[in-house]
């Protein structure tokens, strides 16, 4: 079997809540003596047998990825995981249900932010407990005081276009989808391994989940139509979660100039350059404390579903459009308001793995060099070396195109030359495509041999 190269492949599914977190990382890995590859999850999954084998960091841990995991492991690749949907969740062991054993078996490493959620983690899978490393995802390093400069210029751009903002983060993943209609979700859900109605527990869930969802629906369609008149001299944008039709929201939003429904780039910049985020259990709510933004969690029901959410135990909650209007005020006087207690700073640290004198990226890559040691010195030419039959562009289906819209390699490149100004280590020497939204980010160049068949594999 092949050893693994110096070689750190970080699969992504949804860019604007993905790439930043994965840029931080490849920042420092390049420095180390890594090379990168990261970009568009399927197509790096079609190509998994065709790579050089290094070290594979999973996104998630359903049974899909599973497969991949698996493969990419029997191959020589070793194999590690950031779980991106447990970061702003409060969860128990039997609630972990999207994550298959499979794809735990798989990791030779799994990073986990949190002492609850890794006591869960390691009660629902024991026998991964010696691989669970707790450590701050990456998206969470970004929102620290000395990185989020990386944001400051997007932020005086949304400023400059619109003025004071009240920010609304609605997350209707299940009732709201792109994908389809709740019976289409729960289909693709019983054929992921992530639901089993049969289940009594997972039939539950999942009508905690629609009841929590219509009266969230409900309580933020009566805010929108209270909040123009009450805060007059704010927009209201409206930004849906990343996976949720917009339709409906559109609609709403063309009853009343003062409301724009807006979709495009990262939460962060949203949430900073508002006067005030409100949210219904979103994970924006945990992202606005974390930046020193105020946010107010609107939760007009008792549904069991709100206890997995952080959010609503790190902010001040609203139980109706009433409440939330009167913290809002409260926020938006000139004198302003102190938001958040002591008890909420500390359950987010103790949540997030929060240290102030490491970065959860260095905590993941120092762990990473105990079992794949880096390159000390860069050769000319890449190890990054695509086999007989490399797969260089996939077409997009489905919201894929919209989760994983194209690169722009010379954003790409400014954004990690800002990163390594910040984290005061010299920024990668080349970025170079590697396929369709997929660039290979490190400091020796791609030999000319696979330039050449790139640029045929682009006819294909």
């Amino acid at each position: 079997m092949v050893a693994p190269q110096p070689i750190l492949y970080m699969p992504m599914e949804i860019a604007s809540r993905e790439l930043d977190s994965r840029l931080l990382l490849a920042t420092l890995a390049v420095a180390r003596g890594y090379e990168v590859v990261l970009g568009q999850k399927w197509l790096i999954e079609r190509n998994i047998e065709r790579m050089p084998p290094g070290l594979y960091l999973s996104k998630t841990l359903t049974q899909r990825d599973g497969l991949t995991m698996a493969k990419a492991k029997s191959l020589g690749y070793l194999v590690a995981a950031i779980d991106e949907e447990l970061p702003g969740l409060f969860m128990s062991s039997s609630q972990l249900r999207w994550m298959s054993q499979e794809a735990v078996d798989a990791t030779d490493l799994l990073f986990v932010a949190g002492d609850g959620n890794s006591a869960a983690v390691a009660e629902r899978f024991p026998t991964a407990t010696s691989r669970i490393v707790q450590a701050a995802n990456p998206r969470w390093d970004l929102l620290r005081a000395d990185l989020r400069d990386i944001y400051a210029d997007e932020v005086s751009e949304l400023r400059r276009r619109y003025g004071r903002f009240i920010l609304i983060n609605t997350n209707l993943g299940f009732t709201n989808c792109e994908k389809g209609d709740v019976a289409t979700i729960i289909r693709d859900q019983e054929r992921l391994g992530k639901l089993d109605l049969k289940n009594p527990d997972h039939a539950a869930y999942v009508q905690s989940i629609i009841s929590m969802e219509e009266a969230n629906r409900a309580a933020i369609e009566a805010l929108l139509k209270e909040l123009p008149s009450r805060f007059p001299n704010h927009r209201i944008i409206l930004r849906p979660h990343p996976s949720e039709a917009l339709e409906v929201w559109k609609k709403i939003g063309a009853e009343h100039p003062q409301i724009e429904v807006i979709r495009e780039g990262p939460a962060v910049v949203w949430i900073m350059a508002a006067d005030l985020l409100i949210h219904t259990n979103c994970t924006t709510g945990v992202e606005a404390l974390a930046l020193d933004k105020p946010a107010i969690c609107l939760m007009p029901s008792d549904s069991p579903a709100n206890e997995r959410y952080l959010s609503n135990r790190v902010n001040p909650i609203g139980r109706n459009v009433r409440e939330a209007l009167d913290l809002a005020a409260k926020v938006l006087q000139p004198n302003g308001h102190k938001f958040y207690t002591d008890d909420m700073l500390s359950l987010f640290r103790q949540a997030m793995s929060y240290d102030q004198s490491k970065l959860g990226a260095e905590t993941i890559l120092n762990s990473i060099s105990s079992r794949l040691a880096p390159i000390s010195k860069p050769s000319v030419m890449t190890l990054w070396r695509p086999k007989t039959r490399y797969r260089w562009c996939i077409r997009d289906k489905n919201v894929r195109g919209i989760l994983m819209p194209q690169l722009d390699e010379v954003a790409i490149r400014n954004k990690l030359a800002t990163f390594a100004r910040l984290l005061h280590v010299k920024p990668p020497a080349y970025v170079s495509e590697a396929g369709s939204k997929v660039l290979l980010v490190s400091n020796s160049q791609l030999p000319l041999g696979t330039r050449c068949r790139r640029a045929l594999g682009w006819l294909i």
